[in-house]
């Protein structure tokens, strides 16, 4: 198997040097004790019959030799059975294998010990037949020994496969996991049938991991992977049934009961209009809409409450930086409203409101300059009036011969040797200078710190709170610390100006970034297009029918939505691009998720298309009672319709145009059919496959694409194009990386895909190429 096409996640990888698995001593002690065991019976049994047929005074000296064989031959193999893995002495290298050099040095001497059996027996036939069974002996010992040694061996692979294994599956790699298991078939440490059992129970695995892992994530990608037959084989029917049931419970607890406390009674016609003469009290954004057009059909907006939860947080993020005073009170007085007419929590309204606070709070002040650093940077520089130091070092010479002396009586009075007095005092002067040194410039930093903290509080207050610039505040610490030390040339270090103008940049992109996020937040409505709101009704009544749901398996292609039946084109018309459709999970209960009307089923009841059915949480082979609710899509809804769920508006039934001519597709034409069959397998854009293999193969001229049957330039572990034994199995080859390691993984586009599809500097791009890779892929792709 090649390792770019690992059928458990990915190429095999192994483990760190590091991982070393240990054996049990006892699997290795107790195979070959048995076949020492077994070899001292056979000498001790030649024994017996040397002293049955040999009378003469030689027999004792034979006995003794073989008695002596015997036990020296056990003792040896105990001790070395003690020894550790590859000791000189040892029966096994240091990797645990059996070493059969290691067997013959051992038995050699023992060999030749029984080589001498016969030796001094007068009668030839009896020494002729004594030698020979000798040699038989000797022969056997080392056949026994060599297979215990063989036993031992495959144990200890054994022990160290299992252990390998089960710590490739606790840390999930699954590459390794299935390198162990063909390298264990390949070594005899299992056999074929077991390798194969440990290869299909560590795919089950990797592939419940991996679920487990979208489950998580991304369940919509989870649900697909059952849908699109993913899992078969690995898992029965009935347990992909309990896989899809656990993400139908998963969304239960993320969803908000529709039925609020006054859900035992069906609200009014009159409470309905309360809310919508409420709504249009107060501002109103066009995304409500959408949501009031929810409630008028449900009588609350429990289906839309994750777009209304990502509406109210648009319109909190639309605050600039460092906005503040009366324009952040009214955004925030706003918000709040919004919260309660959605009946939002105290902690969702708080948490809305610090989000605002901390968009506001994005300010460009200017930090007070650190003097204490400053000075750091100036170390060695004279930072002190020269007359303070002069005075200081005027009276040092008087005080180093008074230190002098006190040193000379207190050495001489306790017996030590005294230094001369010209070394003394120069070292003595020496250490002071630095200190006198030290102390001024300590005393420069304390005063004009203080003066310039001072400064900078004066500044503030004079203009209104706002901080000087770095630049002006290195000009006035440069000023004051001339006057502290009274050296008009002193040179300070300054880059101010650098810090103010990424100061000002930093600014200006807050406020360009502020600009296009207020300029794509939610909109509201005109006082006109109120009116026109009240003048009308804003939604006609939803359509609500009991329906045998079940799921289109015909259309694999098909975005996620609902077809419905035939017998209702005449009620809704031929273009159901402006309709969505509520499908609670059973006629009794309330909650469900919104889906877009596709098309049309030749069938007597709607059916969901396979991606509409992983949405929600339906295996493709099960089917749902329940009521069926079909209403128009405000602008609103559409938009929502096309961020959850691509290509619901644009796909078209029985859409011959969209295919893509073969003429377009060069020497790739004849194999057009192979790209949609892969495409619909995997769920991936057939346009998308032919684009990426239009710009690897050169509208099919290259020489991979030519000799090795590889349209999609793959090309493993950075070496050449890989050989596929057909052009078929190449496309599929790559519609199956393309769903599990890119579009699974959130890569959609195709400059994501083409990062990691044709990373620029890969090591199998010598020539550079694979940066033109994200242009020609787009080029061919629009061309469709």
């Amino acid at each position: 198997m090649d390792r770019d096409e690992s059928l458990i996640n990915g190429p095999g990888v192994q483990p760190p040097a590091s991982v070393n698995v240990p054996v049990p001593r006892d699997v290795t002690g107790d195979v070959l004790r048995r076949g020492v065991a077994q070899v001292g019976q056979n000498i001790d049994g030649m024994c017996r019959e040397m002293v049955e047929t040999e009378d003469s005074t030689k027999q004792f000296e034979q006995e003794r030799i073989l008695i002596q064989t015997q036990d020296e031959v056990g003792s040896e193999a105990r001790r070395r059975l003690q020894l550790p893995d590859g000791d000189p002495d040892a029966f096994f290298d240091e990797r645990g294998n059996f070493s059969k050099k290691a067997l013959n040095n051992f038995a050699s001497p023992y060999l030749k010990r029984l080589q001498g059996i016969g030796s001094g027996i007068l009668n030839p036939d009896l020494a002729r037949k004594m030698r020979f069974k000798a040699a038989v002996a000797g022969d056997k010992m080392l056949n026994d020994l060599f297979d215990s040694g063989k036993e031992v061996a495959r144990k200890k692979q054994e022990t160290a496969l299992n252990s390998s294994l089960k710590l490739a599956e606790e840390t999930n790699n699954w590459g390794w996991y299935e390198d162990l298991v063909h390298e264990g078939v390949r070594a005899g440490a299992i056999d074929s049938a077991k390798g194969n059992l440990l290869l299909f129970r560590g795919k089950k695995t990797a592939s419940r991991h991996h679920f487990e892992n979208l489950a998580a994530t991304n369940p919509d990608l989870a649900a697909d992977m059952i849908n699109r037959g993913e899992l078969d084989g690995y898992f029965s029917a009935a347990e992909q049934d309990e896989m899809m049931r656990s993400l139908r419970r998963q969304d239960d607890n993320r969803l908000t009961e529709v039925v609020e406390q006054t859900a035992s009674r069906p609200k009014s016609k009159n409470d309905r209009q309360a809310v919508t003469n409420a709504l249009l009290s107060g501002p109103v954004y066009q995304e409500e809409l959408g949501f009031h057009a929810v409630y008028e059909r449900d009588g609350d907006y429990s289906a839309c409450a994750p777009q209304i939860d990502s509406f109210i947080y648009r319109v909190a993020d639309m605050v600039r930086a460092g906005e503040e005073g009366p324009d952040l009170a009214g955004k925030k007085e706003n918000v709040i409203l919004l919260c309660k007419r959605y009946g939002k929590s105290a902690e969702f309204q708080k948490d809305i409101l610090n989000r605002m606070d901390k968009w506001a709070g994005r300010k460009s002040d200017v930090p007070m300059l650190k003097v204490s650093d400053r000075f750091k940077e100036m170390e060695g520089m004279k930072l002190y009036r020269q007359k303070d130091y002069d005075n200081l070092v005027g009276t040092l010479g008087q005080e180093a011969v008074d230190a002098y002396l006190q040193y000379y009586h207190a050495s001489s009075n306790s017996g030590l040797d005294v230094e001369k007095q010209d070394k003394w005092t120069a070292k003595y002067r020496g250490n002071k200078l630095v200190d006198i040194e030290k102390n001024l410039v300590a005393n420069t930093e304390k005063v004009v710190r203080e003066r310039f903290e001072a400064w900078f509080e004066g500044y503030k207050i004079s203009h209104n709170d706002k901080d000087p610039s770095s630049a002006i505040q290195e000009d006035m610490l440069e000023a004051i610390l001339r006057n502290v030390t009274g050296r008009p040339d002193l040179m300070t270090v300054k880059y101010g100006h650098t810090l103010d103008e990424e100061r000002q940049r930093v600014s200006t992109t807050w406020k360009m970034e502020d600009d296009a996020r207020l300029n794509a937040g939610p909109k509201l409505l005109s006082e006109g297009e109120k009116q026109t709101l009240r003048r009308k009704d804003m939604l006609r009544k939803p359509f609500t029918f009991p329906a045998m749901v079940s799921v289109d398996t015909v259309n694999t292609n098909a975005p996620a939505g609902i077809l419905l039946p035939e017998s209702m084109r005449q009620r809704f018309g031929d273009d159901v691009s402006g309709l969505a459709a509520l499908v609670p999970s059973s006629s009794s209960s309330r909650r469900g998720k919104p889906l877009p009307v596709v098309g049309y089923t030749r069938g007597s009841s709607p059916q969901l298309t396979l991606s509409g059915a992983s949405k929600l949480r339906m295996t493709f082979s099960s089917k749902m009672d329940t009521n069926v609710t079909i209403s128009p899509a405000s602008p609103e809804m559409r938009e929502f319709f096309k961020k959850e769920y691509p290509g619901s508006q644009d796909w078209k039934q029985d859409a011959r145009e969209s295919r893509v001519p073969a003429a377009k597709l060069g020497g790739l034409g004849q194999y057009s059919q192979a790209f949609y069959d892969a495409g619909r397998k995997y769920g991936v854009d057939p346009k998308l496959l032919m684009a990426i293999a239009m710009h690897e193969t050169g509208k099919g001229t290259s020489a991979a694409f030519l000799r090795k049957n590889n349209a999609m330039g793959i090309s493993p572990n950075g070496g050449g194009p890989r050989a596929f034994s057909s052009v078929e199995e190449s496309i599929n080859y790559a519609a199956r990386l393309l769903r599990k390691n890119y579009l699974d993984q959130g890569l959609t586009t195709i400059p994501a895909i083409g990062g990691k599809y044709a990373p620029a500097g890969a090591g199998n791009d010598p020539r550079g190429l694979n940066k033109h890779w994200v242009n020609g892929v787009s080029k061919y792709y629009k061309s469709f």
